[in-house]
């Protein structure tokens, strides 16, 4: 009985993190595997001050290459539907339709996250997935998980974990095994750095629960560092912003979605 009963809760957390697609688009989708993260606390921007943050599933690897490529050929960047306000105006302003990245050979390989998107084309993809981006908190809670860690794999440095300033490319999603968090989410650091929902509002961002990031803002809040980044980069609770219309080669994101 308890082994039905385990059985039926594991499958129970794993249907609960799958997407339901609506639209002929999304059904054609290439699957994107989801994690599930139960709710928790945690020190978002490094200050003592602590986030609480709701059940949520999380991409287990970085939007690829292929995956985006798909928004692209479905007409993402003509179909208004998916564009905030704000993003329609940095499509008229500069008449992009594919990353910044999109020619470089490097991306042609299979497995290779997307990069060179700004905010505002991570949004647009999340909402065609019919999700959305992760808070920063929902971001740090991955990559911390419950024991609060200095790096997803723990708190000591690992430089077999990340490779960083020896590469110019990103690599594949979960090649390297080591770069894992708690709850099994690949490359959360070193690899690409990842967008998140949130507005940047000051060193005195202080919340007592999961921002959710759906005020318009200047700047926009990137986690996880990338290939060239710093050591410090990396850390679980250290936070970068950038101006949501930068496109920058080593910009990259996941999506994420409430729990259902």
């Amino acid at each position: 009985m308890k082994k039905i009963s385990a059985l039926f809760l594991l499958i129970s957390a794993t249907l609960a993190c799958q997407q339901n697609p609506q639209t002929q688009e999304r059904q054609q989708m290439i699957p994107s595997e989801m994690v599930r993260i139960a709710a928790g606390t945690v020190d978002t921007y490094g200050n003592g001050d602590t986030h609480t943050v709701k059940t949520f599933c999380i991409d287990k690897n970085l939007v690829t290459y292929e995956q985006y490529n798909q928004f692209i050929e479905a007409g993402g960047y003509e179909k208004k539907v998916y564009w905030s306000p704000e993003g329609l105006e940095f499509l008229e302003a500069y008449a992009f339709s594919v990353p910044s990245t999109y020619h470089e050979k490097y991306l042609k390989k299979s497995g290779m996250p997307v990069t060179g998107v700004s905010w505002y084309e991570a949004e647009a993809y999340a909402k065609w997935r019919g999700i959305r981006l992760p808070t920063a908190s929902e971001w740090t809670l991955a990559c911390q998980g419950n024991n609060r860690q200095r790096f997803p794999w723990g708190n000591a440095f690992d430089f077999e974990a990340v490779d960083y300033r020896t590469r110019l490319v990103p690599y594949p999603i979960g090649s390297n095994e080591k770069n894992v968090s708690s709850f099994g989410v690949f490359d959360l650091v070193g690899n690409v750095w990842q967008w998140c929902q949130d507005t940047y509002e000051g060193e005195d961002f202080r919340r007592s629960v999961t921002p959710t990031g759906t005020r318009p803002g200047t700047q926009k809040i990137l986690k996880g560092g990338g290939w060239m980044s710093l050591r410090k980069h990396f850390e679980s609770d250290y936070l970068y912003y950038d101006k949501p219309h930068h496109r920058v080669a080593t910009y990259g994101f996941r999506c994420a979605k409430d729990a259902d």
